[in-house]
């Protein structure tokens, strides 16, 4: 299979699954006085706001390499601010997994990925003020916690996979982040 046709049916199956990551939000897995801020921004679509989103680190950082290899708990936060057809964020965030991950990281994770899928794709709208929250836990876990209008409380999802966090966190700081100037708010760079 060639790396095109490869990337172009991950985004096919990614989808779904992307839609769902729109849902997912805060929960209680880290106490926030265990992390510190190290940037937020806003994802504009556009020129209309999307959502918010924060970086919680051990240690403020500056660049995509310090922020991936901190160590201990790690932590995005991200609040929608608008509404949004989950399809339209789906697509984004299917769109940000597959530019920053190589085929064989893909192909890794393709079972968890699917099971993500399957957990988060019941919701049917994004409303303002959902959120969700990617923590990467001390034992290298990592724990998708969501907080949506449709739901009552929040949904928390722990999968094994060391290599899930990072292959998330790239969608907002790899090398083709979802939006350069959020990557570099979320660095605690101006502009």
């Amino acid at each position: 299979m060639s790396n095109l046709t490869f990337k172009k049916s991950a985004l096919n199956f990614l989808a779904p699954l992307s839609m769902a990551f729109a849902l997912l939000a805060v929960g209680a897995a880290v106490q926030a006085q265990t992390l510190q801020l190290n940037g937020a921004g806003i994802r504009y679509l556009a020129s209309a706001p999307l959502y918010s989103a924060e970086l919680y680190l051990n240690q403020k950082v500056a660049t995509p390499a310090q922020a991936m290899g901190s160590p201990g708990t790690k932590q995005l936060r991200v609040v929608m601010l608008r509404d949004v057809k989950p399809t339209e964020l789906g697509d984004l965030l299917a769109s940000g997994m597959v530019s920053n991950a190589s085929d064989d990281e893909l192909r890794k994770l393709i079972p968890v990925l699917f099971s993500l899928g399957e957990i988060l794709g019941e919701q049917k709208q994004l409303l303002a003020g959902d959120s969700f929250q990617i923590t990467m836990l001390p034992d290298a876990s990592t724990s998708i916690n969501i907080q949506a209008k449709a739901r009552l409380g929040a949904d928390r999802h722990v999968f094994a996979q060391p290599e899930l966090f990072s292959l998330l966190l790239r969608m907002w700081l790899g090398e083709r982040p979802a939006d350069k100037g959020l990557k570099n708010a979320l660095l605690g760079k101006a502009g």
